[in-house]
């Protein structure tokens, strides 16, 4: 589980590991030579920025419903903490180079990574997300075009190739807790059958 930050450390994980991947690739990193060339912002708030070349944009943020009925967490002493918020959260993965081969072959190489590495835990996490012990999954998600144009037209852009990735689950642990009385006795009800 994760502190309020959860959402910022899942895009700079998935800059991370991209990265990671990229620059021992030669074919690619002659496209995208440095980190800071892959930026968490919209594909409109690049639009004037040259040397960005990836974009990975959370444009959608979901409660994860089948994880919504979760019991309450061990909070400090006797007291229980609400369960986690699960959020399933919604990249959408534009490269943003001039040629159609190399917008392919960019957008190639982001799902050999994604898929190669599904499962973020551990050191390919970053911040309170690293520490939680918790595991994040990425998931090409085949979005319908009518869904990815209705974001490109919230833009107010030309649709562009890209994909929408799904970063499930992120759990932001709450901050409520109440008290709990311990259990100092135990009463069976049982009835015995009576003939």
């Amino acid at each position: 589980m994760g502190d309020y930050t959860v959402l910022a450390e899942a895009g700079d994980s998935l800059v991370s590991i991209l990265w990671e991947e990229i620059q021992i690739d030669p074919q690619i990193n002659s496209l995208i030579d440095n980190e800071n060339r892959i930026s968490l912002d919209s594909p409109f708030d690049l639009q004037d920025n040259d040397s960005v070349k990836l974009s990975i944009y959370l444009y959608r943020i979901t409660e994860n419903a089948s994880t919504k009925n979760q019991f309450p967490v061990q909070g400090n002493g006797t007291q229980l903490r609400k369960p986690p918020l699960t959020l399933d959260l919604h990249y959408l993965v534009t490269p943003l180079v001039g040629t159609v081969t190399d917008q392919q072959i960019i957008l190639g190489k982001v799902m050999q990574v994604f898929y190669d590495r599904a499962i973020l835990q551990g050191t390919d996490l970053t911040g309170s997300l690293a520490a939680s012990g918790e595991e994040v999954r990425l998931i090409l998600n085949p979005v319908a075009l009518e869904e990815t144009t209705r974001v490109w037209q919230a833009m107010e852009m030309s649709y562009r190739l890209s994909l929408v990735y799904l970063v499930r689950v992120v759990m932001v642990d709450s901050r409520r807790e109440q008290f709990v009385q311990p259990v100092v006795t135990r009463r069976d009800q049982f009835s015995q059958r009576q003939g």
